[in-house]
């Protein structure tokens, strides 16, 4: 059933990707309503998805990589839907969606890893880890889908090339907004997930903080966007500057969440995940 429903949620965003590049190209209303609707029917698809595979794994799911991968996939589209309800940015998903659609697509390819029915994994506070750090990580993938796209409006406003193109983006104030917003919200998921992250260590492993590669790239990821919201609330580094600070820190999320679970050892790395499952809390 999950991998059904998996490859369902796969078509509908595609799908729904064709749909907003044609209402990008067009700018036909009706466009933006048809891939709204579809993205809002492969997102409830995907949720169920997930409780299948929670439902038959008997453990939350994302105790590997490409679990995880299927879960980044899901809060993009999550924040994508719930933040268009707040700041409609109606090109959103015809950037989101696939991005959202190339995550499912590669967790799909990946094999499948046996899942341990852990305890350890069925802890509520590992739960609350994961939901709340990968849902703060969908909203600032928004962060930076804003910042790239506010970049390329202010260059095209000093350039004076004001074509196709930038007629068809939103205005700098709305994507201002939206990086403002998404980025609070999601500074406030993250760190919550990382709180929630290091009562699960002390549960589970006995102390709140290893100094392990991951965590420490998770401290310094969370730094930087510290740093960020700091800059936009007490030193006004909206516009540009805060554009470019969304980025960087981006670059080290994306590190922190797929470089450290990959490339460095550690018990957060996603081939050592089954050897915490042997663990008892």
């Amino acid at each position: 059933m999950s991998t059904a429903l998996h490859w369902a949620t796969l078509a509908a965003y595609v799908l729904g990707t064709f749909v907003y590049l044609g209402f990008l190209l067009h700018q036909r209303r009706g466009l933006y309503r048809m891939g709204l609707t579809i993205l809002w029917i492969g997102f409830g698809l995907h949720t169920i998805a997930l409780g299948a595979v929670w439902y038959e794994g008997g453990v939350v799911p994302a105790t590997s990589f490409r679990q995880s991968l299927d879960v980044f996939s899901w809060a993009i589209m999550g924040a994508t839907l719930v933040i268009n309800l707040r700041v409609e940015v109606m090109i959103l998903g015809a950037f989101t969606a696939p991005i959202c659609s190339l995550l499912l697509l590669a967790a799909g390819l990946l094999p499948q890893v046996e899942v341990v029915k852990s305890p350890v994994f069925q802890n509520l506070w590992v739960v609350v880890h994961v939901f709340t750090l990968l849902s703060g990580y969908g909203l600032l993938a928004l962060t930076f889908v804003g910042g790239l796209l506010y970049l390329f409006q202010d260059r095209s406003l000093r350039a004076k090339n004001l074509g196709a193109s930038f007629q068809r983006l939103p205005s700098l104030t709305r994507l201002d907004t939206l990086n403002h917003q998404t980025l609070v919200a999601g500074f406030l998921l993250m760190t919550l997930g990382l709180i929630s992250g290091a009562v699960y260590a002390q549960i589970a492993l006995g102390s709140y903080w290893r100094w392990d590669p991951k965590e420490v790239w998770a401290l310094i990821t969370w730094l930087m966007y510290a740093a960020l919201l700091h800059a936009r609330l007490v030193q006004g580094w909206r516009g540009r500057r805060g554009a470019w600070l969304s980025v960087l820190a981006f670059a080290a999320l994306v590190f922190t969440f797929i470089g450290a679970g990959l490339l460095l050892p550690g018990y957060h790395n996603f081939t050592n995940l089954t050897d915490l499952g042997t663990v008892q809390p």
